[in-house]
């Protein structure tokens, strides 16, 4: 009866444990882009829906890349320093996924802190990163060796707003103790936490430029920052 009794409240304290960010996450959601949250007819957040749409996003985008002259766009390695990647550039790849209590995420996404891309500034879930460290962290050359990456400018973007952007990220990156990861991928607009497209979208918002396809929704997955009215594809590999 004891072992029931344990297995009961045990039950009990990881339901609230789950229940309790995801309450906490949604008061920060305007009120106004709360109902644009799509649900399945079971009441629940409909998970198919936004993977298809982050599929169906980075399907139209790599289509584009293809018709793109090879003079617009560089292929090679930004290790050997032959592509011109700035502070404030993103860099995206749509490999691997990380599920969080919504839905999955598709591919990663971080913002170039110094020239050369040699340090970036991204967020991982502990498990997946490549330190072994969850939240928001520096990245050391981890996009130099990876296929499949998106180099990717910001339209309008100029060396001042550049660089607000790399200074707004250096500034969560840089708090103590350190913001974990952002596990509930429906809430972008949160402080406290952040996944790794949330981080570089809040960066540039608060420079004063959204990079966002979808604002008026409540999600920023990578695909998003590929919107050609937004950014411009530079580099691939």
């Amino acid at each position: 009866m004891k072992n029931k009794m344990l297995c009961l409240v045990c039950s009990v304290l990881l339901v609230m444990a789950l229940s309790v960010p995801v309450m906490a996450n949604q008061k920060e959601i305007p009120e106004e882009l709360k109902s644009t949250i799509v649900y399945d007819e079971n009441g629940k957040v409909d998970a198919k829906y936004y993977e298809d749409m982050q599929y169906k996003l980075i399907d139209e985008f790599e289509k584009k890349v293809k018709k793109e002259k090879a003079s617009k766009i560089k292929d090679g390695s930004f290790s050997t320093q032959s592509i011109n990647v700035v502070p404030g550039d993103v860099f995206v790849s749509f490999s691997g996924t990380t599920s969080g209590i919504d839905f999955a995420l598709v591919g990663h996404a971080s913002l170039v802190e110094t020239s050369g891309g040699v340090w970036c500034i991204s967020s991982w879930p502990g498990s997946k990163s490549p330190s072994g460290i969850d939240g928001v962290q520096y990245e050391y050359r981890y996009w130099d060796n990876l296929s499949k990456v998106y180099g990717l400018r910001v339209n309008g973007s100029t060396s001042t707003s550049r660089q607000n952007a790399v200074n707004n990220a250096t500034a969560i990156v840089s708090k103590s103790p350190r913001l974990p990861y952002n596990w509930f991928f429906l809430n972008k607009f949160t402080t406290n936490s952040y996944y790794c497209s949330q981080l570089v979208w809040r960066a540039w918002s608060d420079a004063g430029i959204n990079i966002d396809r979808f604002p008026y929704d409540t999600v920023v997955s990578p695909a998003e920052l590929t919107g050609s009215h937004m950014t411009t594809v530079y580099y691939k590999d």
